[in-house]
């Protein structure tokens, strides 16, 4: 009787053995295959299948669909620590002029970024038909706020030192405010304005001081692809000149992590005074 207790315990540790080995065929195959269906290159957790943005950095957070959910922003907005080297060289035409005369800029920016403050030394060269020399020299200071995650806003105050050769040319002041907020993750608002002491000699017309504006919206394109558009609003030193209006867009790419373009081009909607200006700039970032 002992042994047919024996036998009978035997025979249930291989039913159950068998069973153990069944489920476990069952799970390696489901495993196996889940590992084939389930390719995703980009290693964010969202199959290449499903993934509608299948190229994102590795560990960005990312939505069921695959896509980032962080806020894209300008390096400008986000940097704390930087030294910035840019060189912009321009092409302004006076479409009222015969011949449409052009003049030639290149300019030299350096930009230092700490914490919130960065600190800006502007100066170039201009080539024209009749006239050839240096810009003036711009020295600016500036601070940033975060008010919320998605909304910057920057005020300055700058000097533009007399560099430029004309008779009656002195330092004016330029006082100055402006916006960036990011409605999403691509898109953005701008705006600015800004008010310039004009401190120059009268020689033969009337001057007065100048206010300026401008108000625009961008969309990054891809991560370092970024396009805006822009209109601006700017009053002559001038008395008897007429305020410019103009419509700009602009395209910047981040080359890599140290270099970067912009290229943009300007062009007045007023019919009483028409130009146009393009402009191209590669910087660097030191670090």
């Amino acid at each position: 009787m002992i042994e047919g207790k024996i036998e009978m315990t035997k025979e249930i540790m291989r039913g159950m053995t068998m069973i153990r080995n069944i489920f476990i065929l069952i799970f390696v195959t489901g495993v196996i295959g889940f590992a084939a269906d389930f390719k995703d290159k980009d290693f964010d957790g969202v199959p290449d299948s499903l993934d509608q943005c299948p190229n994102t950095p590795f560990l960005t957070q990312v939505n069921a669909k695959g896509c980032t959910t962080e806020t894209l922003m300008l390096v400008s907005d986000t940097v704390t620590d930087s030294l910035v080297l840019s060189l912009k060289f321009g092409f302004i035409t006076n479409e009222d002029l015969l011949g449409k005369d052009t003049e030639r800029t290149n300019k030299i920016r350096i930009t230092y970024y700490h914490d919130d403050w960065s600190y800006i030394l502007r100066t170039g060269y201009l080539t024209h038909s009749d006239s050839t020399g240096m810009l003036d020299t711009t020295f600016k200071i500036r601070k940033r706020f975060k008010p919320t995650p998605n909304l910057r806003v920057k005020v300055s105050a700058s000097l533009r030192l007399p560099t430029r050769d004309f008779a009656g040319n002195n330092t004016d002041i330029s006082l100055s405010s402006s916006f960036n907020y990011y409605l999403s993750k691509k898109a953005s608002l701008f705006a600015g304005v800004q008010h310039t002491f004009v401190r120059d000699e009268q020689i033969s017309i009337p001057l007065q001081n100048k206010s300026s504006f401008y108000l625009g919206a961008g969309y990054f394109l891809t991560k370092k692809l970024y396009t805006d558009i822009s209109y601006a609003y700017a009053q002559s030193k001038f008395t008897t000149k007429y305020a410019v209006k103009s419509l700009r867009g602009a395209l910047s790419y981040d080359i890599n992590n140290q270099w970067f373009t912009t290229v943009s081009y300007e062009q007045d909607i007023d019919d009483e005074d028409t130009h146009n200006t393009l402009n191209f700039t590669i910087g660097y970032r030191f670090w």
